[in-house]
This record gives C-alpha cells, sequence and structure tokens, in this order.
C-alpha cells in the first residue's frame, strides 16, 4: 500500500462519515462532539481491519524505521491514524471550499 492509497481511504472515511451524519440529523438528533469522532473511528477500524491496512509499514517504506509492530496491532493503530486523517481532510476540504451565502456545504 501507498501513502496515496492511505489518504485516498481517509477520505472514503471521511465521505462515509458525512453521510452517515447526514443520515442522523434527517432524524432532528442532536449529535455530540464525540459522536462524530466515534463514527469515523468505526468505519477506520472496519476499513483497516478488512484492508489489512497497516500505516507503520507504509512508513516504513517511505522513511526506513522499523517500528516492530505485530501485524494486529499496527492495523488497530492504523485505524486510529485513518480516523484522525479523516478528520485533517474534512478541515481541508472546508478551508479550500468555504460555503457562499445560503449554500448548503456537501462535507
Amino acid at each position: 500500500m501507498t501513502l496515496q492509497a492511505f489518504i485516498t481511504l481517509a477520505i472514503l472515511v471521511e465521505v462515509a462519515t458525512g453521510i452517515v451524519k447526514t443520515v442522523i440529523s434527517q432524524f432532528n438528533l442532536t449529535l455530540y462532539d464525540w459522536v462524530d469522532q466515534a463514527i469515523s473511528l468505526a468505519f477506520s477500524t472496519l476499513i483497516a481491519v478488512a484492508g489489512r491496512v497497516d500505516f507503520f509499514s507504509i512508513v516504513n517504506q517511505i522513511i526506513s524505521v522499523d517500528f516492530n509492530l505485530p501485524k494486529a496491532l499496527g492495523i488497530m493503530l492504523s485505524a486510529l491514524v485513518l480516523s484522525r486523517g479523516s478528520n485533517a481532510i474534512h478541515d481541508l476540504f472546508k478551508r479550500l471550499n468555504p460555503p457562499a451565502e445560503n449554500q448548503m456545504r456537501l462535507w
């Protein structure tokens, strides 16, 4: 896996999180701040486990640092990085495309 693929997965997590939040908000439910992070972490964990995503092996390919993590731990920590990375992607999207007056934001 490459760093670009990992960033693409972070974007996928952010899009899926946004869709779930939109659906939940249609039911007039109050979303606490931690709910957003929990949804993101759930999607990240699902993707990391299903795809055996190991962020630390990607870093090892780039800068030759051997973390010597067990595969399962690398995958679980990768889920954490993915979930937080998706929030960073979300913040980047918000800055690149601020909503105009009376415009609904897509993310």
